[in-house]
């Protein structure tokens, strides 16, 4: 064989090797992927409507979410914020079988921030989360304490819908946003 025809062989052959093990490497799954499998068989993600609901437990809006087990204690354990900012922990939670309470503060005013839970944290329950900022007494014409109040319903429907993932949501009739 001339010296030509072997290197043009040598490469062919190494050519089709690095093809082979490129596929091979396209074939095996990644490790992520593998940990996204064995989570959903640990903790299967299912879809959940919550909704908020106004005066007379008007829905006032509604998302679908398909939540895995840490997610969904999430739902219970609302937590401030105002225009992206968080209400900052002052005080330690005090916490009770169906809720908590702390003190917090945002832009320099203090709040008392709280939650409680009514019903089956497996299937259909309640949340009721309030904001109510501190007076102190003695000031001069203090102005009136501000307070907001919510309260959101979460209710299982079932398994995620094919090709969601964990922590994607839709309103009612539309498609799913993604998780980033």
């Amino acid at each position: 064989m001339r010296p030509l025809q072997r290197r043009w062989l040598q490469a062919a052959s190494g050519a089709a090797g690095l093809i082979v093990g490129l596929a091979a490497c396209q074939a095996a799954p990644s490790t992520s992927d593998e940990l996204i499998a064995r989570q959903k068989a640990l903790d299967p993600p299912q879809l959940w409507l919550a909704q908020v609901l106004g005066d007379g437990g008007k829905v006032k809006g509604a998302v679908f979410v398909c939540a895995d087990g840490a997610m969904r204690e999430g739902f219970a354990r609302a937590r401030a914020e105002i225009n992206g900012h968080p209400c900052v922990d002052a005080t330690s939670p005090r916490v009770k079988p169906n809720g908590w309470r702390l003190r917090c503060t945002l832009h320099g005013r203090s709040f008392t921030e709280s939650s409680v839970t009514v019903g089956d944290l497996q299937q259909d329950f309640l949340v009721n989360f309030s904001l109510t900022e501190q007076t102190y007494f003695g000031a001069i014409d203090p102005p009136p304490p501000q307070s907001v109040r919510q309260i959101r319903r979460y209710r299982h429907i079932g398994a995620c819908p094919m090709g969601w993932r964990i922590g994607d949501q839709a309103r009612p009739g539309r498609r799913p946003h993604t998780a980033i």
